[in-house]
Formats: C-alpha cells, structure tokens, sequence
C-alpha cells in the first residue's frame, strides 16, 4: 500500500529546489520529487497517509503577504506560533516544505526587539502582522518565554538536517541567537543563579492592561497553572537552546565561544537534576510559584523533548509518571511518538501513532507533522547530521513488516530507505556527496553483511543501557548498499 505527496507535487511540479551544502552556500540543484511512504503495515500507511494529506493542507505556497509558510497554531487563525512551528518543522523538511521552514524562523528572528525586551512576535500571520489574538502592540502580547529557545533548538536540528547554512551564517538569525542568549536572558533574570529568584510579573510596561499582564513573560509552555514564576519546562528549554547554540557554534569553529555556551548549558542541567528532581516522587517537579514552593502539574514532556534529562532512572521516572497521566493534551501527544521511540517505549509509540486518528482535535496542525516525524525519525530510525555528513538509520519496527521510503529530502538532496523488519535495510544515496551511513540495529550483533561481504560491527549504548550495534559504510551518490543481519 503506498502514499503519494500529491499537494506538494502540484505545489513544486517542474521547479527546481536550491540545496544548501555544509561546505558552500549552494552546492547544485536537485530535481523535485514525490516523497513516498509504503508498508506492510496498514495501519502505519493509513496513519502515514492521513497525516501527510493533512499536513500538506496546511502548507502555503508563497502568495501570501508573509511568503511561504504553513499553519502552526489553532485551525482557522491562518498563522504560525514559535512553539509549533519549532515542533513541526523536521517533519516539514520531510515533505519538502524547506522553503517554509527558513521563511518561518527568519519572521520570527527580524522581529526581535528591545521594546518587546527581547521578545518577537509569538505568533505571525499569512498577512505578516503579529496575530491579532495574541498581540495588541508592544506592551501588551502573549509571550512564553521557552520560545526563543525553541527556535533555537528546531534552527540546530534543521542545520543537521538540511546542511543548510544558512541556519548558522544568516546574519537575522545569528543577532536572535546572540541576543536570546545574552539579553533576552538578563532582562527576564533566567540566568541559573537568579531563575528561583524571579517574580510573577516582569517588565510591565506604564501602557501595560490587565488582560495581557499576566502573559507578557509566561514563565511555561503549561498557561493554566496560577502564580507560576519557573518551570521545569523553562529550564529544560533554557538548556536545549543553549546547548543547540553551543553546536552551531562549535560547527562555524568558534571553539572558545562553543564551550562556554556547553557550559551554561550544563549549569541549566545541574539546577535541574539538583534543585527540582522529587526523589519521593520519582519525578521532576513542574513548577515553581510565586510562594516558593514547588509544585506538579504538566510540562514533563520538555524535559524530553530538549534532552534535560539525562540519568536512565530519572528518565524512566519521568516516563512513567507521564504514562500515569491519561489527560494529556493533544499537543503534548503529538511528541509521544518520537520520545517513545527514542527511549524504546516502543509498543507505546506504535499504540499512539495507529490510533491517533481516532483521537479528539486530531486535526490540530502539530498532530500530524509529529507522526510523520514519529513514524521516519522514530519507527524508521532516519537522523542525519549535516556536520558529520552521516545518516543514521535504526528501525524499530513492531512485528516482521516493511516500512519504505522514497525520496526523503535530507542533506541537500534525497535518499531511499527500506527496512524489512529489524533485520535489514537498503540505503540508496540521491544527494551529491558521499555520506557515511551508520546502519544500525538494536542489541549484539557480532557481524553484519554489507552487499553479502561479512563486515565486524562495532556498538554503542543509549541513555536506556540498550546495546546498539552498527557499521559505518560509505555511500557515495546514486550508490545503493544492502545491510543485513545474519
């Protein structure tokens, strides 16, 4: 059963797309064409087929005032917020939607500013105005204050994805990166040190009104918990961002700099796993209110998604009080499929991504980008990175079917993966350069055949303690190379 991406081949028929390159600004042009997902499994494919068509009918192709865009934000409001975009975008470079995704981040970088104290415009129209739901002018707007460091965060995971440098070297989004960091920081005090210390309501302005008081500055993606001034979630994004900026930095050379932005990230880690993780609990706590307590609620989901949390124990803490919970938002279900596949909760994420359609608001846009991305980058195991020129497959796939895809944009160019079960894969490089494949495989493996010829693997141990084996293999363009178990 297979699945065309028929919208985004009427959107791109017989254009060419500029492809972005680690060592040069432009390295060649490639031929569009339809990314093609098929299966064995039909509930994978339905879900695949499902959410790709909706995803797609979300994406704009330029004609609006805004430019090339997709909806990221509640159904009907025609615009992008800074959270969804950041969480929708790699499953949108899945879909050819790179145009979009540098259009998108770079709105959100240009309209950064002092009078916002640092802040942008939370959530953007298809007319490029900031929405009219969440922005009066610049004293009064709704701001959560994880935003900048999401961009940051989805700008380094579309560089590894893309090799676009442009995600490092634009000069608009280089100030909002510098500025995030430096600045924004200091004006909303979530410097370590002082991020216990801060009050409920900050840089209230003399033109401030009541209603957007309370939410210029909200210090969570969780708006319904009262007298927050910190969160888990914040934290979380603080060293997400921070870390992802160090990355960016250490790629562009810049030693020095890189280690210290590590650095800071690592102080955002340590106040977490030292100041708010409950060990009666087993848990992180989520908040922190303006009485200085503690307090549990949502928000666990980031400590995740940024890579927080570090420790198998309190990972597994972390996910199990997560699966206690049974009223999750769909926002925050939307993620699961990624994180279950990535800490090996693998019957978990196949349960969610083959019943999501039947789950209330399944329409809301971050849904269906997030099982795309669940089921390539997560069932499928596809993670490239720009600054190794590597692609890395790992298939955890339930049962003894086969998951295929086609024409995957990545790397400045497409390639093709077929897993057959957990047992072998073929790989075919469309992209112009030579690429180092990282095949690999849950558990001990001893030896792998790579186009029949036995090849010794070597292994690596995840977050979890699982064993990973796997073989390094050099694909070079129009190559196709079969992996299997033996």
């Amino acid at each position: 059963m297979t699945t065309k991406t028929t919208l985004i081949a009427l959107m791109l028929a017989n254009s060419t797309t500029i492809c972005w390159g680690q060592s040069n600004n432009i390295t060649n042009e490639i031929d569009t064409k339809e990314v093609i997902f098929s299966s064995s499994d039909k509930k994978l494919t339905e879900t695949f087929e499902r959410s790709q068509k909706m995803a797609l009918s979300y994406a704009h192709d330029g004609n609006d005032p805004v430019g090339y865009w997709y909806e990221a934000a509640l159904p009907g409001r025609n615009a992008f917020c800074m959270r969804d975009a950041s969480h929708q975008s790699i499953a949108a470079e899945m879909l050819g939607l790179s145009k979009h995704n540098f259009n998108m981040m770079k709105k959100f970088a240009k309209n950064i500013s002092d009078s916002k104290d640092w802040c942008t415009f939370w959530e953007i129209d298809k007319d490029n105005n900031p929405c009219s739901a969440d922005y009066l002018d610049d004293a009064n707007f709704w701001y959560n204050l994880n935003a900048n460091f999401d961009v940051i965060f989805a700008c380094q995971r579309l560089y590894e994805w893309t090799g676009d440098e442009r995600y490092l070297k634009d000069e608009t989004l280089a100030k909002f990166f510098q500025l995030s960091v430096n600045e924004y920081v200091e004006r909303w005090r979530l410097e370590p040190e002082n991020i216990l210390l801060r009050t409920q309501e900050m840089n209230i302005k003399p033109t401030s009104k009541g209603r957007w008081r309370g939410v210029r500055g909200l210090p969570s993606y969780v708006e319904n918990y009262p007298g927050l001034t910190n969160s888990s979630d914040l934290v979380a994004s603080l060293y997400g961002g921070f870390e992802a900026y160090s990355k960016m930095l250490a790629t562009l050379g810049q030693k020095a700099e890189s280690e210290k932005f590590h650095f800071q990230a690592e102080e955002y880690r340590r106040h977490l796993e030292e100041d708010w993780w409950n060990d009666e609990n087993k848990t992180y706590h989520t908040f922190w209110t303006k009485d200085n307590q503690f307090a549990d609620g949502e928000g666990l989901t980031y400590m995740l998604w940024f890579n927080a949390a570090q420790e198998k124990e309190r990972i597994q803490g972390t996910i199990k009080k997560m699966m206690e919970r049974k009223n999750w938002n769909i926002e925050n279900i939307s993620h699961f499929p990624l994180l279950w596949y990535r800490y090996n909760y693998t019957q978990k994420a196949y349960d969610i991504l083959t019943t999501i359609t039947s789950i209330h608001r399944f329409e809301y846009p971050e849904v269906s980008y997030g099982m795309i991305e669940g089921i390539v980058s997560g069932a499928m195991g596809i993670v490239p990175e720009a600054s190794r020129k590597r692609v890395t497959t790992l298939p955890k796939i339930i049962g003894e079917h086969y998951l295929q895809i086609d024409n995957l944009p990545l790397l400045g160019g497409l390639i093709s993966v077929r897993h057959n079960g957990n047992k072998a894969t073929r790989f075919t490089n469309n992209t112009a350069d030579t690429l180092t494949w990282e095949a690999a495989y849950m558990g001990k493996v001893n030896e792998l055949t790579v186009n029949g010829k036995k090849q010794k693997t070597k292994s690596r141990t995840d977050l979890m303690g699982n064993i990973i084996s796997y073989i390094e293999v050099s694909v070079t363009p129009k190559m196709e190379v079969q992996v299997n178990i033996k």
